[in-house]
């Protein structure tokens, strides 16, 4: 990530947090596949994560397992987080409630998304990882 892309994450997330309720209950609605109850959970989940892992984003070697603890938490449990699922629906929510949301804005969460998924990937790759269980 650049450091422009940091700093609209930075400033979306400072401008979405405070409005918490009302992006968990916008995650909810567009989550795919799931009871009422689950998605609440699941979208109280993606929140919760998103304010702990969204300041590890300039630290990878912290974020890959700090991301790879709050994974081990996802209250679905037939299936792991995704981007195609849990990205674009934070994406979605966020772009609804957002105050200043913009293209850009999409942009860099986008990116912070494939970050995350590169710090994943790259110490799963190694031999020396944990496992993930999940």
């Amino acid at each position: 990530m650049s450091p422009d892309d940091l700093a609209i994450v930075d400033r979306s997330w400072a401008e979405l947090e405070p409005l918490r309720d009302s992006l968990v209950a916008s995650l909810s609605a567009s989550l795919p596949g799931c009871d009422l109850s689950q998605a609440d959970a699941r979208a109280r989940w993606l929140t919760d994560s998103v304010t702990e892992l969204v300041g590890l984003l300039r630290t990878p070697s912290e974020l890959g397992a700090a991301a790879r603890r709050r994974a081990a938490t996802f209250p679905c449990a037939v299936s792991a987080p995704t981007y195609n699922v849990e990205g674009r629906a934070f994406l979605r929510a966020a772009a609804s409630i957002g105050p200043s949301w913009s293209p850009s804005d999409g942009r860099a969460w986008r990116q912070a998304w494939l970050l995350l998924a590169d710090v994943l990937a790259e110490q799963s790759l190694s031999p020396f990882a944990d496992p993930l269980s999940i």
